[in-house]
């Protein structure tokens, strides 16, 4: 029988430890999910106006209000600078971003303060004024510049006729015309209305954005099944063999998760210029590549993985098999493989999910050619290149969907195999 407690002693709380590591875990869980909801409310879902040039020269004006002449009964968007109060119209004042209609000829802009400029900005919503149809494409001419470009996607609406309404891609534009494939007949100007479609559905339709998806879905599955045809038995040699120069083999597969990406890219383009020619002109900046520069890294993944996988499984199975009459391969598939397919499921999901997220050595090994190598993180490059951040978001939410839906079908299908 133990002693009692010696007077006056009290064991520690646990809490003030149990407090820290929550606050310590819960700033990093935060933090990502702060990140992933960033990207989610940054962009606006819904369709945008169409949008005419500025009215009002940024910085130019300090001082007073700023009177801006409107045409009465025309939609304007406003969107409120820092340093504005708002736009008075008449007897109502805007507060916030938004289209109105102009019920006068005239908005006044409010600064807050008198010695601060007008950062505020008032642009006219375009106006369909002709429609011409010439070989089922139909050009429309804007009364204002709309600033669309070749390539962009647009959703008409308001037409009343087949083949018109919904989102076309622009095939052609001018300073105040662009054209787009429809079905139908020409129809009324005063009918038709045109809005932009948020960026998510303009990222669906567009072309180049959809060869990317393609290729990232194709080139990520390669990947891992190499990967996975890899990993496994080098997993498996590591794990269970002792052998002169194993630790220089281990530095080896630590090499590609140490090595900045570029530097990955970078190597590889250097050693292909010592392989035949036939097979450089081949594989470098084709697609090829991008299959490549993703397996140098996600297969270093799989492979930690999948030694882990095998150093959890006790060599006592293994041992009991081979003194039951089985040979070492065959001990191998019937008692060792079973046991790993929950490592296994763990380093595809792992090598998949790396190789989808995979940029550097793709952009120097393979580069980042419109539908011939582009990827979705090199589709996010290019978007940002060309300055369009809401198309770059949009690429970046297709990412992660796809791969928290490959991580949720790994987790339930490990659930179901571990539990059968």
């Amino acid at each position: 029988m133990s002693a009692p407690p010696p007077s006056g002693f009290h064991v520690a709380s646990d809490k003030p430890f149990l407090v820290g590591l929550a606050v310590l875990g819960g700033s990093y869980l935060l933090i990502i999910g702060a990140m992933v909801l960033a990207d989610l409310v940054f962009l606006n879902y819904s369709d945008q106006p169409v949008l005419g040039p500025e009215m009002v020269r940024q910085g130019r004006y300090t001082g007073d209000e700023v009177v801006v002449p409107v045409e009465p009964d025309r939609s304007y968007y406003f969107r409120k600078g820092n340093n504005d109060a708002g736009l008075q119209l008449g007897q109502q004042r805007i507060a916030g971003d938004g289209l109105f209609q102009a019920a006068g000829d005239r908005a006044v802009l409010l600064p807050h303060a008198n010695n601060k400029p007008i950062t505020a900005s008032l642009r006219p919503e375009a106006r369909v004024m002709q429609i011409a149809v010439t070989n089922q494409v139909a050009t429309v001419t804007t009364d204002v510049a709309h600033g669309l470009l070749w390539g962009e996607f647009i959703r008409v609406s308001g037409a009343g006729e087949p083949g018109w309404d919904g989102v076309r891609e622009i095939t052609d534009t001018a300073t105040n015309q662009l054209s787009f494939a429809v079905a139908g007949a020409a129809v009324s100007a005063a009918k038709l209305s045109l809005s932009k479609p948020n960026p998510l559905v303009q990222a669906l339709r567009s072309r180049d954005i959809r060869f990317s998806i393609k290729l990232s879905l194709i080139s990520c599955t390669l990947t891992t099944l190499l990967s996975l045809w890899v990993a496994v038995p080098i997993g498996y040699m590591m794990s269970r063999f002792e052998f002169r120069g194993k630790p220089i083999i281990d530095t080896l597969l630590d090499i590609p998760i140490v090595l900045p990406p570029l530097v990955v890219g970078l190597s590889l383009l250097i050693l292909f210029r010592y392989m035949p020619e036939w097979l450089s002109d081949a594989v470098v900046y084709k697609w090829p590549a991008v299959v490549l520069a993703q397996f140098m890294v996600a297969c270093a993944f799989a492979v930690r993985t999948m030694r882990v996988t095998f150093d959890q499984i006790p060599q006592r199975f293994e041992q009991v098999a081979l003194t039951l009459g089985c040979n070492r391969r065959q001990a191998f598939w019937r008692v060792i493989m079973p046991q790993a397919r929950g490592g296994l499921l763990a380093a595809g999901t792992l090598a998949w999910a790396r190789a989808l997220g995979e940029f550097g050595p793709i952009l120097v090994f393979a580069g980042a050619t419109r539908q011939k190598t582009e990827v979705l993180p090199t589709s996010a490059f290019l978007e940002l290149q060309a300055g369009r951040t809401e198309g770059m978001l949009a690429v970046s939410l297709i990412m992660i969907g796809a791969a928290v839906v490959v991580f949720i079908i790994a987790r339930t299908l490990g659930m179901k195999r571990i539990f059968a």
